[in-house]
């Protein structure tokens, strides 16, 4: 394995991100994909404000939150055939409905700027006639400002100050955030090649993909790449000058080889790596905050690990108590994990909860057991809560029928929260 540095004479934009600190305005909170944001969640303790049923699923979604406002991403029909679903905003504090688009294919996590909100979409593996594409939505109103339906998938774009930075199977592009118009394309890059939401990265200049190629912004000539076709590099965050990959290799005939690796993000080259003890960790995605990696690190997929983010030393190790755990969110000094909790004292019977860990220990701060009463669950099996995005001191985040294998149930199973701050410590029905 090796990378190839390429110098170019053009100069790079310096378009500032607009994402916001105190917002959550992509996948992951920002353009670094950091799943990090300076702000509070709940504190001391949290409460239910507000919540309701989507009528769909966020299954492997984040809401998005900006202008007192949330945005869900809910699909609706998610069948071989079908690909539908709505976006909705909703008033942060009261849980009114401020506008609904339903008439769209099932939205990714989307991005938000001032003015627009761009999402590309989930469409069936085996059957591509089906609609897709890359939309742009007004903020205020939800109507549709443009949208490019000339390919159907598309990766979760990135939004500076005038474009949106995307791909799809043919390249990487540069688009004008206006007018969705294609300002520069730079064909065999970022290909789509893990599938997730936050394929592709943003900062200070540089797009990254998780193909191991870093683009310049400016005008999509390639800064470096890492030469070595057997290996995606998945789920990558940047932060202080250095970008961390899930690198994964594929042997044929065995089992792959998993690493995380940090990267000098000028240049590619690799500062240190980490053998976790399992492959499962390539599932989900890790965060960075503070000085700290934090990942699952074991095939229980209920043990959180936290590295050194300058040298790849393990700090800590804590298992959890509870399964079906979400991506990593962390909060100024507080890692946010939502997951499902089974009673010890009634087997079978369990409840989706919100974990709240201090960042520097790893100690359990509280734990939220979300409270189904009066919303449609699923009479087979608890529920577990997604990603907690924190935004505005509070918590928003979903619940799926967890450990279900029927695709109708996540359609009709799925619930919403908003989670806010509280000075009583949860009664006993309410934390563990």
């Amino acid at each position: 394995m090796s990378v190839e540095v390429t110098n170019t004479a053009a100069q790079e934009r310096t378009a500032k991100d607009t994402t916001d600190t105190n917002r959550w305005t992509t996948a992951r909170s920002n353009s670094k994909r950091t799943g990090a944001i300076n702000a509070d969640g709940p504190t001391p303790f949290a409460t239910t404000s507000w919540k309701m049923d989507l009528d769909g699923s966020m299954f492997s979604k984040e809401p998005v939150v900006a202008n007192g406002l949330v945005y869900l991403p809910v699909t609706t029909d998610n069948t071989s055939s079908e690909s539908e679903g709505y976006i909705g905003a909703y008033n942060i504090e009261t849980g009114d409905q401020v506008w609904k688009e339903s008439d769209l294919p099932s939205p990714k996590t989307p991005t938000i700027s001032d003015e627009m909100l761009y999402f590309a979409t989930n469409i069936s593996e085996t059957d591509e006639d089906n609609r897709g594409g890359l939309y742009a939505l007004d903020i205020e109103n939800g109507e549709t400002r443009w949208s490019r339906t000339n390919f159907l998938k598309w990766t979760s774009p990135i939004v500076t100050v005038d474009r949106i930075y995307t791909s799809n199977k043919e390249g990487a592009y540069a688009l004008n955030s206006r007018t969705g118009e294609t300002i520069w394309k730079t064909d065999g890059v970022g290909m789509l090649s893990d599938g997730s939401d936050g394929a592709l990265s943003y900062h200070d200049g540089t797009i990254f993909f998780s193909d191991g190629t870093a683009l310049n912004a400016n005008d999509g000539s390639v800064k470096w790449r890492i030469t070595d076709q057997e290996t995606t590099f998945n789920n990558h965050v940047i932060d202080n000058g250095l970008v961390y990959y899930i690198r994964r290799e594929f042997i044929e005939g065995d089992d792959d080889i998993v690493t995380v690796e940090a990267r000098a993000a000028d240049s590619g080259r690799v500062e240190w790596s980490y053998s976790p003890e399992t492959g499962q960790v390539v599932d989900r995605r890790f965060a960075v905050a503070n000085g700290h990696v934090l990942l699952y690190d074991s095939n229980e997929d209920s043990v959180l690990t936290a590295l050194d983010a300058e040298t790849g030393a393990r700090i800590w190790r804590k298992e959890l108590a509870g399964e079906f755990f979400s991506n990593i969110t962390v909060a100024n000094e507080t890692i946010y994990i939502g997951g499902r909790y089974m009673l010890p004292s009634k087997p079978g019977i369990g409840r989706a909860a919100v974990y709240a860990l201090d960042l520097t220990t790893g100690d359990r701060e509280w734990t939220y057991l979300l409270d189904p009463a009066n919303l449609v669950t699923n009479p087979e099996g608890p529920p577990a809560a997604g990603t907690p995005v924190v935004a505005a001191d509070k918590i928003y985040t979903s619940t799926y029928p967890a450990g279900s294998l029927l695709d109708h149930q996540y359609i009709q199973y799925s619930n919403f929260f908003v989670l806010e701050s509280s000075t009583t410590r949860p009664d006993a029905d309410m934390r563990i």
